[in-house]
This record gives C-alpha cells, structure tokens and sequence, in this order.
C-alpha cells in the first residue's frame, strides 16, 4: 500500500491501473478526492542538474533541452507513455500498403507565439533542415529514410522515404524534430539558439543557461483549456547537494532527475512523492565476435551463467530497476516478447569453459568509462559475480575520451551503457545490424538483419510482433550483448503536483497536463 501512495495519479494511470494495465507507472492519489479536477494557475519551479545551453529545437541533446523544447515547440506526433505516437500538430495520417509515403493532415488555426500561422510548408522547412548535415541535428539518422517532403496544400504534407519504414509517426515524435516556421529557417537558425518561435503551451519568458529558463502559458495553445500552469521555470543547481537541499527546503517544486545514491533518502523524507519509471535503459557488457576468448559462443554464454541477475540490480542499482536477462528490448517497447531466463550456474559456466579448452578458467581485462560511474560499479559487481564461473577479471577504468578513441568499437571487453529507444527498429539499426551506425560486437547476423528490414516495411502489429519475436530470440541465443538489468527512472515532487507523469524514454515530460494541488507555494 506504501508503494501505492507514493505513485503518480493521473487519470489516464488510474484508468489503467483499474484494468491491470499499469503496472511500470506511478500512482499517486490525492488524500481530497475533489482535487481531481484540474485546476488553473500557479507556477510550477522544476530544478535540474545539468545547464541547458540552447533553446534551439533542432540541436537539443540534455534532459533539460528536452524539457524546454518540448514545452516552447510542438512536433507532427508525440509519443504517449505506452511508447504509441499520437498525433501532435497532425490531426491524422496515412500511409500506402508498403510503408514507402505517409500523408499527415494538420490542425487548422494553430498559431506560433510570434504571430503566423502554421503551415504545411513549415513542417517541410523543419524536416529538411532535420536531414541537412549543416544542420547538425542529432534526429537526422533517427527519422528514418525519407527521400522527400512536400506541401500538398496548405495543411496537408506529404513525405515519401527511400524504403519501407512504418514507424516513421514514432520516429517523427523525436524530441529534436519539432517544428519551426519556414520563414526562421530560411534567415538562418542560429537565431533559434535563444528566441522562441514554437507552437508550444508555453511561450519564452526568460532564458539565462547559467541561472533560469521561465516560460509562460501560450493564450492560443491549439488544445483548448491548456496548460494549466502560468509559467513554468527550470532552475539550474550543478551542485546536487543543493539541489536536494532546496527541493527538500520547498524552494522547488520537482527534481527532474534523482541520483540513486540519493533517491532513498529524498523519497523518504516527509511530504515527498517518490518516483519510479520502469524503462529499458541498461548497461551492458561487449564482447567483440572477432576476438578471442569471445569469438566462441561457449565463453559468452559460461559468462552470461556467472552472473547473478538480481544481485547486479541490488548492488549496481541498489534496487531500483529489474533483472533483465541479455534482451536489448525490454517490456516497455511496443512488440517486446519474454525470452528465456538465464540461471545463476557458475559449476555450469566452468563446466562450458572447460569444453571451449578453457579448463583453468580465464583472465581477462575488462574496460570502463568514467562516465556514468555506473559502469565502474557494474564492471566490479561483474568481477565479484563471475569468479565462482571461472572468470579472472581486472577492471580498469578510463576516461571517456579515452574510452571513445581506442577502446569503444575496438577493445575486445569493456561496458557499454544505452538509454531506451523509441522503437525496436531504433535500437537494431543503432547497434545490431550490420550496417547501424554504432554496431560495437562484430555480430554480422545476417538472418537478424533480413528480419529487421523486413519488420520496417510492415504496417500489421500481429505480423511485426512475430517477426520481432524472432529477432529476440536470435539476439539472446548469440550473445552480442550480456544485458543483467534494465535501469529505473527516478525523479522526486511535492503532493501539490498534479498529473505529472514519466515516460519511459524520460524524454516526454507533460508539463502542459500539469496541474497544482492544495498547499502549493504561491509564487509570482
């Protein structure tokens, strides 16, 4: 029942929850019933660790950026919390029977904060400005393979691609693909670095990246009645003692990001909601197909026997997050199925040794970054864990330019950390296939990668989910990967907020279905 209290109401979970549907959310449920109904007003502080340095949509890369860009700017779809895009500045879409061009229908009368309206050929300039390299936009290789966008009348835009790719409305909802007016984009972008020109529910006030960003509520947001806030302001404390400190003190209303080390601690603390977002981030242990010892699968799999699940989320994450058992998919993703659990064996694991003409065991170096200091504390738990196997392991730790320049995509060894991606075609085409950008194993799968092309060009969820069955059991049977857990999100607020909601991705954040309860801060 504790747990229970301490997580999030909305109305969407408590629906869901009524259905046994929500059980990777929080819910929260306010001690006076009549304060389900939002209600307008109020200024909701949020602080953050990290500085957000641009305003500009189309640059973003912190979680604080995403969190100003998706309050300031609106894009075609966005993503809710069960990962399914639903349409944002599109009132609808189509697309043809083999997922080569999709139509998206815009709202009439939506309006940017400057003045004009929007138009079709805004969300052409945007998308193309996306995929200009001069761009530099860290959604170009994200929104798929488009080959065209064109304006096919005033609210009406048509994107043709250069091969099938049915998530192509998922992979619109990218934070870094929000919409811009034609007009900004063709003086020049830079301007965007910190001027406001979006659609979003709230407009810029004031943005100083070493102190503040403050937003106000948009009079003309296209959905009627919100936000429900009167501005929203993103404190900066890059000391997180402070941070803590004030948030604790009710000088903040919400932590955008809880350390682990912290997280007890501050959820425990009274007249604190502590949060939990169960999400598919994980760290991983790499193991290069083309180096020995790794290069035969028995050594992968006697190291995937050695390692105790449960053990490495106790003393990895201290609790928060979930055994997970070398599937790169987890259950937050859309066509994720259960794949087979792996037993704790080290006798098993020797036993497998012993047959790859390992009798003795192995020794091995095993390589970290320095950041996040994750990896160091998983290489240790890894070292500990998989003694009892037969496995040696020295851990070194290294800086992350260092890690980046000779060990990443060349060690034979080392720990890799990824957040969740949208889709699973997201996750493949950046790590798995042959050809995806930051393929790290030397797995050249080619059944693998004919299943994956094959999954984007279909519409039909039934046919995608088996297709997509079939690629995670080729990935947990070769071992590209030794994945022992996917890692919580957690964030921390005050009773007063209302309606706030973590996605899974932690790059959707709400703020216009936020409300403030009784015993909110009154603040100017």
């Amino acid at each position: 029942m504790d747990q229970l209290l301490r997580m999030p109401w909305t109305r969407r979970n408590l629906l869901a929850a009524a259905g046994g549907l929500a059980a990777g959310w929080a819910l929260w449920r306010p001690s006076q019933p009549w304060a389900a109904t939002p209600r307008p007003g109020g200024t909701l502080r949020v602080s953050v660790s990290v500085r957000c340095t641009t305003i500009n949509p189309l640059n973003h890369s912190s979680l604080s950026e995403y969190m100003a860009s998706e309050m300031l700017y609106s894009g075609l779809t966005r993503l809710e919390l069960n990962m399914a895009p639903v349409g944002d500045l599109a009132q609808s879409w189509t697309a043809n029977g083999d997922a080569t061009e999709f139509v998206f229908k815009l709202r009439p009368g939506v309006v940017f904060h400057h003045g004009p309206e929007l138009t079709a050929e805004d969300v052409v300039a945007t998308i193309k400005a996306v995929l200009d390299p001069k761009t530099s936009s860290p959604a170009r290789s994200a929104i798929g393979p488009v080959a065209d966008a064109i304006a096919d009348d005033k609210l009406t835009v048509r994107i043709k691609l250069k091969s099938p790719f049915a998530d192509l409305p998922v992979a619109l909802a990218h934070p870094n693909v929000r919409i811009v007016p034609a007009a900004i984009i063709a003086e020049g972008i830079t301007q965007l670095q910190t001027k406001d020109f979006g659609t979003g529910p709230f407009k810029l006030d004031t943005f100083d990246s070493s102190r503040l960003l403050r937003v106000v509520r948009f009079d003309k947001y296209f959905l009627p009645g919100r936000p429900y806030l009167d501005a929203v302001e993103q404190v900066l404390f890059p000391d997180l003692p402070a941070e803590a400190a004030n948030f604790l003190g009710r000088q903040t209303d919400l932590v955008l990001e809880v350390p682990q080390a912290d997280y007890k601690r501050i959820s425990s603390s009274p007249g604190v909601v502590g949060l939990r977002q169960k999400s598919g981030r994980f760290a991983n242990l790499v193991m290069r197909f083309d180096q020995k010892p790794f290069d035969d699968p028995r050594v992968r799999r006697a190291l995937a026997m050695s390692i105790d699940r449960q053990a490495m989320v106790d003393l990895v994450l201290e609790g928060y997050g979930r055994p997970s058992y070398d599937n790169a998919i987890s259950p937050e993703y859309r066509y994720y199925v259960e794949t087979p659990k792996v037993a704790y064996d080290p006798p098993g694991a020797k036993k497998l040794l012993a047959e790859a003409g390992y009798p003795g065991g192995i020794k091995t170096q095993l390589i970290c970054s320095n950041r996040p200091s994750i990896r160091t504390q998983f290489g240790v738990a890894v070292k500990e864990l998989a003694k009892a196997g037969g496995f040696d392991i020295d851990v070194q730790t290294i800086p992350h330019d260092n890690y980046l320049e000779t060990v990443w995509k060349k060690a034979a060894f080392y720990v890799g950390y990824w957040n969740m991606r949208p889709t699973e075609d997201s996750m493949y085409t950046l790590l798995f296939t042959a050809d995806s950008s930051f393929e790290d194993t030397g797995w050249k799968n080619k059944e693998f990668d004919d299943l994956a092309a094959q999954a984007r060009r279909i519409t039909d969820d039934g046919e995608r989910k088996r297709i997509y069955a079939q690629t995670q059991a080729l990935m947990v049977r070769d071992l590209p990967y030794i994945i022992p857990f996917y890692q919580d999100i957690l964030t921390a607020h005050h009773p007063w907020v209302m309606d706030y909601s973590l996605h899974p991705l932690q790059l959707g954040f709400y703020f216009d279905r936020v409300w403030l309860g009784d015993g909110a801060p009154k603040r100017g």
